[in-house]
């Protein structure tokens, strides 16, 4: 899309702050906010920097107040604020504030001209958070609806990806990410009621995914708007990529010719560092991404929104869409190390 002119912003899962999505975020009526504020003056102007004030409820990415005011994760202020993370919010309490923050985004959205491609926040982060609360399909497919509903003036396209079979998710699950992270999500959750009366073991886990699959595939056959399912057991991207463009009216442009400079990139203020060799880097996690040439200082990162910027002066600059993790920070430098003699 960037490649044919078009303004596109990516709003991976894991995007912050997520104008959809809750993954780091508590969100206060204002009238929690406004005690809130008077009983911790001394947070008032950094959260009034950060704060998404929406109609009836304010916003707060605890994880970027953390590092605006740096130490103070154990301060009585910040331990206060995680009380209202909305990821622990029972859903008649979270329903209204996520329509609530939909409907901010729609607004925004139907504002400019911007094409926004939303990564797992109409179903699977739908999914998830229903079913850990042990609802029914049915108020999961209402509240999904309510969602389709006020994106239908940005005339959505929908585009599913799955595998057939579950099991086959399940393992490619493992092989990417190992079994400890598995049972990691299992110990995370295992106290929310979708697992009462199931089996105290991460197989519980595995029948999560299987009624996931269930509730996905359900409301992809009852979404009225254009859609697209690509079944992706044979990981072949080149065949799925053609798909897409076809099914978008999106023509193929190839990348520019350009290759990122090798060498190690640190930030010694975070303790990060990235690596680029032969077009390929590695992330400060340790994942592997090839760069894609969107000019010829600026690369796409395979899997982020990250877009490295490439400066005359032998750093990189992150630019494109922020996640989680503190190193993808937009406007993170990071300075090449120089080599040492014979290297």
């Amino acid at each position: 899309m960037i490649r044919n002119g078009r303004n596109v912003r990516w709003l991976h899962e894991v995007s912050q702050p997520h104008p959809t999505l809750f993954f780091s975020e508590s969100c206060l009526t204002k009238d929690e906010y406004r005690l809130f504020t008077e009983k911790y003056p001394e947070a008032v102007n950094m959260l009034s920097s950060i704060a998404e004030v929406r109609a009836t409820t304010v916003g707060i990415d605890y994880l970027t107040a953390a590092r605006r005011m740096p130490g103070q994760e154990k301060a009585e202020w910040y331990q206060e604020l995680l009380q209202y993370d909305a990821m622990d919010f029972p859903l008649e309490r979270y329903e209204p504030a996520a329509l609530e923050k939909w409907e901010t985004f729609v607004n925004t959205a139907l504002r400019n001209d911007t094409i926004y491609i939303l990564d797992s926040s109409i179903f699977q982060y739908q999914i998830f958070t229903f079913l850990l609360n042990g609802a029914d399909y049915r108020r999961l497919a209402r509240f999904v609806r309510s969602i389709m509903d006020m994106l239908s003036p940005l005339r959505p396209a929908l585009i599913y990806l799955y595998r057939e079979k579950t099991r086959d998710s399940i393992a490619f699950m493992e092989k990417q990410r190992g079994m400890k992270d598995l049972e990691s999500a299992w110990e995370r959750d295992k106290e929310r009621p979708y697992y009462r009366n199931k089996q105290q073991d991460v197989t519980a886990f595995f029948d999560f995914l299987m009624d996931y699959a269930d509730c996905a595939a359900r409301l992809y056959n009852e979404s009225e708007c254009d859609k697209l399912r690509i079944e992706i057991t044979a990981q072949a991207w080149d065949v799925y990529e053609a798909e897409m463009l076809r099914f978008l009216g999106i023509a193929h442009q190839n990348a520019p010719s350009c290759k990122a400079k090798d060498g190690t990139y640190v930030n010694a203020a975070l303790g990060a560092s990235l690596t680029i060799k032969d077009g390929i880097l590695t992330d400060p996690e340790g994942a592997k991404r090839k760069l894609s040439p969107k000019s010829k200082t600026e690369f796409f990162m395979e899997g982020l929104p990250e877009i490295l910027c490439f400066e005359e002066d032998e750093s990189v600059k992150l630019c494109g869409q922020q996640i989680i993790p503190q190193w993808s920070e937009t406007g993170t430098v990071y300075t090449r190390e120089t080599q040492r003699s014979g290297e």
